[in-house]
């Protein structure tokens, strides 16, 4: 039965890889004498190969390959197929040559025929090697039996007559062998005759004499096989083996399956072709299905200030936290925010298609409730809009549109620049033109900063069109402001162009021109400034010419003939330039990096753009050692001069991007040694240590004295992680001393500033705590001197109550005596090393300061707890504006707010 199951399965391997050949075959080398033959039939389908992809050219044809190619070439010739009709290029084989092989094949068919049917009567009736092997022993042992006592005449007899007949047998079949062979003969005659019929078709001429040899080698091995078959047959039991009948139907039940398994891959192909449109239409649906998204914001509170010392800032208590604006403005004024509010932002997101017409991708809207007063009653509430926005594309360019009751845009760095700070009301509407020649992109901005105004009065219009060309973003543009009215605060018409990028990849250009025209006096103001830079390895340069008016200078531009804001400008954000100084002129600046050695230097002059004098000129050096161990050593030289009169200082030309030269813009010289504690290969890693000796010279116009000042500084600050708590302290020394010859109005003077910053990691039941120090003493020689301390004590409990809950205590004092007001605030970095101040004057980091005579104080407590958006604030704050121990307290500060923010 396993020998049954053998036959069964090569049977239907057989059959399964004539199947599924390849047309080429990667064994048979480029330029064979056989590959065109080979390429011939394998084209015409008569042989498919492999299914590995060879074609086994030396390997023996058996019959049922033969066979297999013999009939294909049948249906060919019988269907009239491509490869036998005759071609319009001479190919193909004519009527008489059809004829003359059909008639040639129907004989070498038959011939094969009866050839495959003596074949496969001998296969079939073939003993294994195994009965074979045992039938030669046993005729051996015959032959070299000898008779015995015993011994059965008469069987013996027998098995003589049966070994005399299977001798017999083997001759006939030898006989028969040989007659098959001379018949072949004839067929391979007749082959040769059809190669002679067919000559003037080469390709099928070579392919059937391949085949003929093929076949001749087969039926010589299958001579030799009918020989030693014959010559061995004994009495074997062949049931046990697969008959024909058998392998013809599995052959039969492989070409079923066959077809079978096309049908079924012609089916899956087209159920994925289906599953994959399915797919790419569920996308699109998924894509352009609208998903909502917003924020609520709700909130109910109050803040105010009672008694007679007035409104005061407690940003020196908690900055940027509760109450706190984190400004210079004040914090507690009146009863300001005495209001309940509400705002609500939504918005529909999806994806846009790319037709006609506008495609919308998002929209946005912000809506606020508001209670006047804290009155909740319907007669003192309001309702409005905020704010609006669309996107989308039109025919798959992208536009926007932007409505905002606090509008900011920026067309140029001087020009409507406006980002920061909301210029009234309005609308900005954009769109990039990819369809249209060099691509252009468009800004329109349309507002008024006055509600209720008549039309172009108090009204803003602005527009900017700008293209990419060789590198270079190049821009157009013009706006108004407050045409129609005619007060002292009427605006003005701009137009402009401006410039920036990199030319052909190599050089950096930067440069803009205004023309800005005040409409009721017909008076103008001018801006232009181009500069140019390119690095040469480790060398870069940079020069600049300019030619600006002081009024493009930043500040309210809504009161333009105040003298600012010709650019319609209230930011200052990326400029290049200073407009209060800039003047008219040019400057140069240049560095260089030599492995740890730095070098820089400049040179600038200008005049007043209005009177074009005096001239002020300025250069300066300076060259940095290192990093070495994390230490540098920076040495400079600087020297500035008015009408040919040395200066202790001018006004910096530059407004973001000036000289790298430390002190520049003045007349001095001085050397810094300092420590970056996080740099590679610091000395102590987290320590930041400075030294620096600096000795200035020349005329001060604050102070109104000459003659040399120097200052001494030393600073050092350092993080140090110790446990489970962080503690970072903070140390500034400062020595002024001016000449004693002229000292005019500067005092000298001593300052000592330090501090401490700490705070704990959670501690059990989610405790963490926070505290600070900061101290400054400023020693005059003669005067008033000035004294600040703050301190800050805070704790917070994580999970208090709820989980996610935070609820976060914190109190603060801070008091001062000789730093003037306390109602507002100079700055708010009481943990610096760089100035000389905690919050309030006299500060500065070099040179003379201002001396101050009055005291004050603020102190206050504030409790903070929030949980899931929900939020409760309230505090409690004091102002003493006379003194620093508040037994007399001014104003009283207090707060309350509760809100809830929800993002959706």
């Amino acid at each position: 039965m396993r020998k049954k199951l053998v036959v069964y399965l090569a049977g239907l391997l057989t059959v399964l890889g004539l199947g599924f050949g390849q047309a080429q075959f990667s064994d048979v080398p480029a330029g064979h004498w056989a590959q065109e033959a080979v390429e011939r039939i394998a084209a015409c389908g008569l042989i498919t190969g492999f299914p590995d992809g060879t074609f086994r050219g030396n390997q023996n044809l058996t019959r049922y390959q033969a066979a297999l190619i013999f009939q294909r070439l049948l249906n060919e010739i019988a269907q009239g197929g491509e490869c036998v009709k005759p071609q319009a290029s001479g190919n193909g084989l004519s009527d008489e040559d059809l004829t003359a092989i059909r008639n040639a094949i129907q004989e070498l068919a038959a011939e094969l025929a009866a050839l495959g049917v003596r074949v496969s009567a001998l296969e079939d009736n073939a003993a294994s090697k195994d009965d074979i092997a045992r039938l030669e022993a046993a005729l051996e042992e015959l032959k070299n039996m000898k008779p015995e006592g015993g011994l059965d005449e008469a069987a013996l007899a027998d098995l003589a007559d049966r070994v005399e007949a299977a001798s017999v047998a083997a001759d006939t079949a030898l006989a028969q062998a040989q007659a098959l062979a001379e018949r072949l003969d004839g067929v391979e005659g007749d082959v040769a005759a059809l190669k002679t019929q067919v000559e003037a078709d080469a390709d099928s001429i070579r392919a059937l004499n391949e085949l003929a040899v093929l076949l001749n080698q087969d039926v010589l091995s299958l001579q030799d096989r009918v020989t030693a078959l014959e010559k061995q047959l004994g009495d074997v039991d062949f049931e046990s083996f697969a008959n024909r009948e058998d392998v013809s139907a599995i052959q039969e039940f492989a070409t079923a399956l066959r077809s079978d398994l096309v049908r079924l891959a012609d089916r899956v192909s087209a159920l994925d072709t289906r599953v994959s449109g399915l797919d790419s239409r569920l996308a699109a649906v998924e894509g352009t299905r609208p998903t909502l998204t917003g924020s609520l914001l709700a909130r109910y509170g109050y803040r105010f200030t009672t008694g007679p010392g007035g409104d005061f800032d407690i940003d020196r208590l908690f900055p940027a936290a509760g109450f706190a604006n984190d400004s210079d403005g004040t914090d507690l004024a009146g009863s300001s925010d005495t209001l309940g509010q509400a705002d609500l932002t939504f918005g529909l997101k999806r994806t846009p298609g790319t037709g006609s017409g506008f495609n919308f991708s998002e929209a946005s809207v912000t809506l606020r409730f508001s209670a006047g007063n804290g009155s909740l009653q319907v007669p003192a509430n309001t309702i409005s809009l905020r704010g609006v926005s669309v996107s989308g594309n039109v025919d798959g360019q992208p536009v926007s549109l932007r409505y905002s009751i606090s509008n900011t845009f920026r067309f140029t760095p001087y020009f409507f620049n406006n980002n920061a700070s909301a210029a009234g009301s309005g609308f900005v509407v954009s769109a990039n033109l990819t369809k249209a020649l060099l691509s252009p992109n468009f800004t329109i901005v349309l507002g008024s900063t006055a509600a209720n105004a008549a039309a172009a009065d108090r009204d803003y219009f602005g527009i900017r069109g700008a293209i990419n060309l060789l590198g270079l973003n190049l821009g157009v543009n013009y706006a108004e402001n407050d045409l129609r009215g005619t007060g002292a605060d009427d605006r003005k018409a701009a137009v402009g162009v401006d410039w920036n990028g990199k030319l052909l990849g190599f050089l950096d250009l930067e440069g803009e021109f205004i023309n800005s025209n005040d409409v009721i006096t017909n008076t103008a103001g001018s801006l232009f400034y181009v500069q140019a830079g390119t690095s040469l390895g480790p060398i870069s340069l940079r020069g600049n010419y300019r030619s600006i008016n002081p009024g493009f200078a930043t500040g309210n531009w809504t009161d333009a003939l105040s003298g600012s804001s010709m650019g319609l400008s209230q930011d200052d954000t990326d400029r290049l330039f200073n407009p209060a100084n800039a003047g008219a002129g040019f400057g140069l600046i240049a560095s260089a990096s030599l492995g740890i050695i730095g070098v820089n230097g400049y040179l600038d002059s200008r005049v007043p753009q209005l009177t074009l004098t005096p001239n002020t000129t300025a250069f300066g050096v300076g060259v940095t050692l290192g990093p070495i161990a994390g230490f540098n050593v920076t040495g400079y030289l600087n020297n500035a001069s008015t009408a040919s009169a040395a200066q202790y200082s001018v006004g910096n030309t530059y407004s973001n991007r000036g000289p790298a030269t430390r002190a520049a813009f003045g007349t001095n010289l001085g050397v810094r040694v300092a420590h970056d504690g996080a740099a590679s290969g610091a000395l102590i890693s987290g320590l930041n240590l400075a030294f620096e000796f600096r000795n200035s010279d020349g005329a001060n116009a604050a102070f109104g004295s000459n003659g040399a000042r120097t200052d001494l500084v030393g600073e050092a600050r350092m993080a140090l992680p110790l446990g489970f708590i962080t503690i970072t302290p903070n140390f500034r020394f400062h020595g002024y001393t001016a000449a004693a010859t002229t000292p005019g109005t500067e005092v000298n003077y001593t300052t000592i500033k330090y501090g401490v910053q700490a705070s704990t990691q959670p501690l059990f039941f989610g405790l963490s705590l926070n505290g600070a120090f900061a101290k400054r003493d400023t020693d005059f020689a003669t005067g008033t001197d000035a004294s600040e301390t703050l301190i800050r004590v805070g704790l917070s409990l994580a999970d208090f109550l709820l989980p996610g809950a935070t609820l976060s205590v914190d109190a603060a004092q801070v008091t001062g005596t000789g730093v003037g007001g306390y109602t507002t605030r100079e700055f708010n970095n009481p943990f610096t090393t760089t100035n000389d101040g905690l919050f309030n004057g006299p500060n500065g980091g070099f040179g003379p300061v201002a001396q101050a005579t009055s005291d004050g104080g603020v102190r206050g407590i504030q409790v903070r707890y929030t949980y899931a958006g929900w939020g409760i604030w309230y505090g409690v704050f004091d102002f003493d504006s006379n003194g620093t121990d508040f037994s007399t307290i001014e104003s009283v500060g207090r707060g309350f707010r509760v809100f809830y923010v929800l993002n959706f």
